[in-house]
């Protein structure tokens, strides 16, 4: 079966690949032993790893067996390999979210550049862990005990390290002014979130710009998105609500959110302007929490 139309891989032969050289890593397993095991060559388990070459449930069945995946989770992949040639990918949300941005954690890791648009929220690449842990636990519609907090904030930030890597991808991220009032956490969480935005908007490959509420309408106000691009394979648009995340790939889409993209950083601040408004709001958020 291919893995995309016209040879390109789509976002569900990308996840099946990624994930095949996450569970072989898990394993304990180099390409040259997995090919020895299956009777393949080992150039061919790295072009399958690395999306060069198209997917065959028999395959990938193979190594999900050999890698010892569970069963419920073989049955999800084969999934995605019979239907891996249709573009886009929507994936509901479920208890085991951390799981699900697994997704977006690997397509990240993989990007050469991201643009992400937040209305209401700092960017996940950007939160601190107390600000995570907050939106988490306050936008929860069920409680969730210590443990599972855990688990979900450190699935939160394990994105970051994408923009620790020896060459991370550039990170244009612009907040719509709201995200900078909502006053999340206590004394100390909001404001060290923003101080924290600052001192990030200063890496070399980061840009951080701010769409002022003066600035009138905009295509921002229809929600959060993010486009991500990547060296050899075409761009992304990734989606995300309470119920689900949505992968668009088709180009007239990804088009689409890239227009709306330059439309909203016409009406934002400059970087400058915009790390000067930001470390005004970190004080006045720390001003209004004093008795």
């Amino acid at each position: 079966m291919p893995a995309g139309n016209g040879g390109r891989p789509t976002v569900r032969s990308r996840q099946v690949s990624a994930e095949l050289k996450r569970r072989r890593k898990e394993a304990g397993l180099t390409t040259g032993e997995v090919g020895k095991r299956l009777g393949v060559s080992q150039s061919k388990v790295s072009r399958i790893e690395n999306g060069q070459l198209g997917l065959q449930v028999e395959e990938v069945a193979a190594l999900l067996g050999l890698y010892h995946v569970p069963q419920q989770r073989r049955d999800e992949v084969l999934d995605l390999v019979r239907s891996a040639a249709e573009p886009g990918w929507v994936r509901a949300h479920h208890s085991g979210l951390p799981a699900q941005w697994q997704d977006l954690i690997e397509l990240e890791g993989t990007t050469s550049a991201l643009a992400n648009f937040q209305p209401l929220t700092i960017p996940g690449l950007l939160q601190t862990a107390e600000y995570a842990r907050t939106i988490i636990r306050d936008a929860s519609e069920t409680t969730l005990s210590e443990s599972e907090l855990d688990t979900m904030v450190a699935a939160r930030l394990g994105r970051q390290t994408v923009l620790s890597r020896a060459w991370p991808p550039s990170l244009h991220a612009v907040l719509y002014e709201p995200a900078l009032r909502v006053p999340v956490g206590g004394q100390e969480v909001l404001p060290a979130q923003l101080r924290h935005l600052v001192e990030m908007a200063k890496r070399p490959r980061v840009t951080v710009q701010v769409v002022p509420l003066a600035a009138g309408p905009h295509p921002g106000l229809e929600g959060p998105f993010m486009i991500m691009e990547f060296e050899s394979d075409p761009p992304l648009v990734h989606l995300e609500n309470r119920a689900r995340s949505t992968f668009l790939e088709e180009a007239s889409h990804v088009e689409s959110y890239r227009l709306a993209w330059e439309r909203i950083r016409a009406k934002a601040l400059p970087p400058a302007r915009s790390a000067e408004l930001i470390t005004e709001f970190a004080r006045h958020a720390a001003q209004a929490e004093r008795p």
